[in-house]
């Protein structure tokens, strides 16, 4: 946390606080929150754990759980939810958009899912039948995800 700079501590602290409102779970390591809620790419450096960690541990509504084993990172500190998690909307994304479906956004733009999850669908911006540009997330409930057009 030393390199983070106080805008980019408040910004982190902000992105986590967002996610974690809205994550359904009750119980969330800070690589978890990194790779999912955050976006964030490549292997973490201690420092960038560290500073998730302490936004995590700052937030009341997390407390210590202690090392917790997961399937994707193996062995990590982790926090639990001490308030009652968000009623999860059971969506099924999967039966909301297309994979590999083109979508067309009110500004015009031209996208393809190229996977869709829970909480994210990634996509990619069609130029002349072509992906450009890096991967687009976008949440399948947001209204820009609503906002979306098939094209058939």
């Amino acid at each position: 946390m030393a390199n983070m700079n106080m805008s980019s501590q408040s910004s982190l602290k902000s992105g986590v606080d967002k996610y974690l409102s809205e994550f359904p779970g009750k119980l969330i390591c800070a690589r978890q929150l990194w790779y999912e809620g955050l976006g964030g790419q490549g292997t973490l450096s201690p420092d960038e754990l560290a500073a998730v960690e302490t936004a995590i541990e700052s937030n009341p509504s997390w407390v210590s759980a202690g090392s917790v084993r997961y399937e994707k990172f193996g062995t990590q500190n982790s926090f639990r939810r001490t308030d009652e998690a968000p009623k999860p909307s059971r969506i099924a994304v999967q039966h909301m958009f297309k994979l590999n479906g083109l979508y067309k956004e009110p500004d015009g733009k031209i996208i393809k899912i190229v996977l869709s999850e829970v909480y994210n669908l990634r996509c990619f911006e069609v130029r002349d039948g072509n992906l450009t540009g890096s991967m687009i997330k976008i949440h399948p409930t947001s209204d820009r995800a609503k906002a979306l057009v098939e094209i058939a």
